[in-house]
C-alpha cells in the first residue's frame, strides 16, 4: 500500500478520531514506528482536534426529526402521524442537516485557520529502546496550551511494585521531575507550568526511570536511568 500524502492525511485523521480500528489501526501504527513524516501528521492532526473537545455541547434531537428519519427510511411503511401543535413541518429537516454541515466545515476551517500564539516552538520526538529504532512512547508538546503528551506504542507497563518515571535533564544541575507515567491504551498528558516549560525548551532531552511505586520521594532518580531522548522543533 502506498504511503502518498493524501493518504497518510486521512489516515493519521482517522487514528486520532478514533475511526480507524482493527488490522488497519495495527498496520497504521507499524507505519507510525517506520516513519517521522506519518508521526508528524499524527501529532498534527492530534494539535488540530484537540481544541474540539467540549466544544459543542450534547443536543437532543427534537422528536419530529428522527420520525422523519424513519419515513424516510421505511416510507413503505406509510405511516401517518398527526403533527403536534409544537411540530415542526418535515421540510426542515433537510434544511436543518444542511445548516449543522455547513456549521461543521466553517468550525473546522477556524480550527485549522486559527493563528496559534506560541511562546515556544512544539517539540516532538520518541523514546526508543536501546539498540533499537522501535518507539516505546512517541512525545509531542504543544507551547500554546503547555501540555506534554506521551503515546504508548510498544511500552510495556512496569512491574507491580515499580513505576516509571519521567524527568527533564537539564545542561547543568539535577533533572527536574514530571512526574509517574503510567503504561495504557491512551496518550497521557502532562500539564507544564512555565518555568518547567522554560527548562524543557532549554534542555529538550528527557529521561525514563525506573523507581519504587508512586515515584522517587528524593526528588532525583533513584533507580536506573532506562531511557534518554532528544527532543527537536517539528
Amino acid at each position: 500500500m502506498k504511503k502518498t500524502p493524501e493518504r497518510i492525511e486521512s489516515l493519521s485523521a482517522e487514528y486520532v478520531l478514533g475511526s480507524l480500528k482493527g488490522p488497519a489501526r495495527r498496520r497504521f501504527e507499524r507505519w507510525m514506528m517506520e516513519s517521522y513524516r506519518v508521526r508528524q501528521e499524527v501529532w498534527f492532526w492530534e494539535e488540530k482536534l484537540s481544541g474540539l473537545s467540549g466544544v459543542v455541547p450534547p443536543q437532543q434531537p427534537p422528536a419530529s426529526i428522527w420520525s422523519a428519519i424513519e419515513q424516510r427510511l421505511w416510507p413503505e411503511s406509510n405511516v401517518v402521524q398527526m403533527p403536534s401543535r409544537t411540530s415542526r413541518p418535515g421540510w426542515l429537516w433537510p434544511s436543518w442537516g444542511l445548516v449543522a454541515t455547513a456549521a461543521a466545515l466553517v468550525m473546522a476551517v477556524l480550527l485549522v485557520q486559527q493563528p496559534t500564539a506560541e511562546r515556544f516552538p512544539m517539540l516532538s520526538g520518541a523514546i526508543v529502546q536501546q539498540d533499537s529504532t522501535d518507539p516505546l512512547w512517541l512525545v509531542s508538546e504543544s507551547g500554546q496550551e503547555n501540555r506534554l503528551r506521551l503515546r504508548p506504542v510498544g511500552a510495556a507497563a512496569a512491574a507491580p511494585d515499580k513505576d516509571y518515571e519521567l524527568w527533564i535533564v537539564p545542561e547543568q544541575g539535577q533533572p527536574l521531575s514530571l512526574g509517574v507515567i503510567p503504561v495504557g491504551d491512551n496518550t497521557f498528558q502532562i500539564e507544564l507550568s512555565d518555568e518547567v516549560r522554560a527548562a524543557l525548551d532549554k534542555s529538550r532531552t528527557l529521561a525514563i526511570s525506573l523507581e519504587p511505586q508512586g515515584g522517587s520521594t528524593t526528588g532525583a532518580p533513584t533507580g536506573p536511568i532506562l531511557h534518554v531522548t532528544k527532543l527537536y522543533e517539528l
